[in-house]
């Protein structure tokens, strides 16, 4: 059983890591983790969001909206699905993290 930890966009392979093969580790570390993809990127008001189109691409277009969803940590978690024990940080005023706080209590 193994480890596994990532912060920020880091976290986003963490996340969809656990999502796809949770049954390959025991516990996840996940640092200020970019779980929501697909919503964060929609956002243009929130700060870097446009500008990181060119990487992540922008889900407001079909091109890339399904494919964003396809690994969007938070658009992929199952019930029922027994996943890894997990310890997350986020900063409280942070707007594009301080989401988990309510999401994984």
């Amino acid at each position: 059983m193994l480890s596994i930890e990532g912060r920020s966009a880091g976290g986003l392979l963490i996340g969809a890591s656990i999502n796809q093969a949770p049954e390959l580790f025991r516990v996840a570390l996940l640092g200020r983790p970019f779980v929501d993809a697909f919503t964060t990127m929609t956002d243009s008001s929130i700060p870097l969001t446009s500008g990181e189109w060119i990487e992540w691409g922008n889900p407001n277009e079909e091109k890339y909206s399904q494919y964003m969803l396809s690994y969007s940590p938070v658009n992929n978690v199952q019930k029922g699905k027994r996943y890894p024990s997990c310890w997350l940080t986020a900063g409280l005023h942070d707007r594009k993290y301080a989401f988990l706080l309510a999401f994984f209590i």
